[in-house]
């Protein structure tokens, strides 16, 4: 049986609509089945409802080169014939133009393309928030309801980006528009449902075979805004294969990281990962700042310069900033011909400037059996590196490790004391302090001196007998440390360690960086 007009409007009413409504409506004509007379009928059946004092408006959104009069409508068939219809005006808007009829429609379309943004205060949008219209979803979902960008927009979700799109005017000029916090890809406003209907105010019905849904305007918007001042992921899925939502995440763990004095950064360790795959990897978590690991530093120091200058062209051309380098320097036994060694120091030293870093990670040398004699030598050597670094502007970033000279608190005490060099730094490992027994945050850091050398925290953990844990799952007190270093003001680096077998591991950057994420929000 086919749907009538007089079923639609008898339908719309039991829904809430009417006489004298303002309403913006999204459709799907297919969705109410066979209507007798299409779009037209639904139309009519409309403004039958909300009657000569009530306003009717579709979005009639449209893409490339935008003129007001024949541009067609890409939301759909009943707003494309709505757009058409006589006395129907239409807003002048290159992405989100709008078509309305009745008393207020010249107020809700006037001077759209003056607005900065596309669905903010000053757009049909926004002023039907200030009418207090309402909303009709008819046969389409939450997905489809534009409103929703308008809180987006009032909250300055950081993922929002700048947009130009281009319209002829009603004189004939062409006129490029710069749109301000435009609305990207993917969202997850069907999410928002379950919160709209706990409000109280969601009308779901029956029109015809359609489900629809009927909301007043500014609740609408104003319960969006508050979920994403509880939360600026509200609106996006949690679906890991899901690009679009995992970068718009990126996006707002970016913006929560300028607020931090620290600087978030992981270990790149892998010489055949693709550094396109990597960069999308570490944006979806607000990471663009990588410290290159022993493995693939070992392997950009067996290439030549301009190679190597290739690479950090590569890391750069990514958005991608080198924390520091390493190579695996410094893990050599103090009695160990040197010469080998040194050449590998000299030229990672020259590489630096090529990937756009100062700083040198390294090892302070392999601890033999007698270590109190073999120390004054490995001091010698250390402060011999600060020299030269310190000649060519860069600094020494020495990391805790079982098995070096610097491997519990107190003897990396010992050594950095005695270097006396401004040009060494420690890059503070808790895994590797629980493994030998210290206490990362009671004794290392709290009691002890370590703290004045500090310009790296690893965000690493591990338990007593050298497990490896995700953060905060071990006896690293990662929790701890965190805390007390942004107490501090600490402005280095905190470095994430998502290497698998030495292979660049999203999953396992994923999950170092929501545990990350988790301690941070704890602390």
């Amino acid at each position: 049986m086919k749907v009538t007009k007089d079923q639609i409007a008898r339908d719309l009413r039991a829904l809430g609509l009417e006489n004298g409504d303002v309403v913006l409506m999204h459709s799907a004509l297919s969705a109410l089945g066979e209507v007798e007379g299409g779009a037209d009928t639904v139309i009519d059946a409309l403004l039958a409802v909300i009657g000569k004092e009530g306003t009717l408006a579709m979005p009639t959104m449209s893409s490339g080169v935008f003129r007001r009069e024949s541009t067609p409508s890409n939301v759909g068939r009943i707003t494309e014939v709505f757009r058409q219809r006589p006395g129907v005006l239409r807003s002048l808007h290159p992405t989100h133009s709008v078509a309305a009829i009745g008393p207020r429609a010249s107020f809700l379309l006037k001077d759209h393309e003056l607005s900065p943004t596309a669905v903010g205060p000053e757009t049909p949008f926004g002023r039907l928030v200030e009418l207090r219209g309402k909303v009709l979803l008819l046969g389409v979902d939450q997905d489809r309801n534009t409103l929703l960008h308008g809180a987006e927009e009032a909250v300055n979700a950081p993922y929002l980006s700048e947009h130009y799109a281009t319209y002829i005017d009603d004189a004939g000029k062409e006129v490029t528009l710069r749109l301000e916090r435009y609305p990207g890809p993917h969202r997850d406003f069907i999410g928002l449902e379950p919160r709209f209907r706990r409000a109280g105010w969601l009308r779901v019905g029956k029109v015809g075979q359609a489900t629809a849904r009927l909301m007043p305007a500014r609740e609408v918007f104003e319960e969006t805004v508050a979920a994403l001042r509880e939360d600026p992921a509200a609106v996006l899925c949690d679906n890991p294969a899901c690009d679009d939502c995992q970068m718009q995440r990126g996006k707002i763990k970016a913006a929560r990281l300028q607020q931090e004095e620290f600087t978030l950064a992981a270990v790149l360790d892998d010489p055949a990962a693709k550094l396109a795959d990597v960069a999308r990897s570490l944006r979806a978590q607000g990471i663009r700042h990588v410290e290159i690991g022993d493995t693939l530093g070992d392997h950009l120091l067996r290439r030549r310069l301009a190679e190597i200058q290739r690479f950090g062209d590569n890391l750069r051309d990514e958005g991608l900033v080198v924390s520091a380098f390493g190579a695996g320097l410094g893990r050599v036994t103090p009695g160990e011909d040197q010469e080998f060694h040194y050449r590998r120091f000299e030229k990672s030293l020259d590489l630096l400037p090529r990937l756009g870093t100062q700083r040198l990670r390294m090892a302070a040398l392999l601890a033999g059996d007698d270590r109190q004699s073999a120390t004054p030598g490995v001091v010698a050597l250390l402060q011999a590196a600060a020299r030269a670094a310190s000649e060519r502007n860069a600094v020494l970033v020495v990391e805790n490790e079982p098995g070096t000279f610097c491997d519990t608190a107190r003897h990396t005490e010992e050594i950095l004391t005695a270097a006396g060099s401004p040009a060494v730094r420690v890059a503070f490992n808790p895994a590797h302090f629980a493994a030998v027994g210290d206490k990362p945050f009671l004794r290392v850091y709290y009691r002890g001196r370590i703290k004045r050398w500090m310009d790296q925290l690893y965000i690493c953990d591990g338990l007593w007998d050298g497990t490896p844990t995700l953060p905060g799952r071990g006896n690293g007190e990662v929790k701890e440390l965190i805390s007390i270093l942004r107490c501090r003001g600490f402005r280095g680096f905190f470095t994430l360690c998502p290497t698998t077998r030495g292979c660049f591991d999203p999953e396992r950057l994923r999950e170092e960086a929501e545990r990350f994420w988790f301690l941070l929000d704890h602390c």
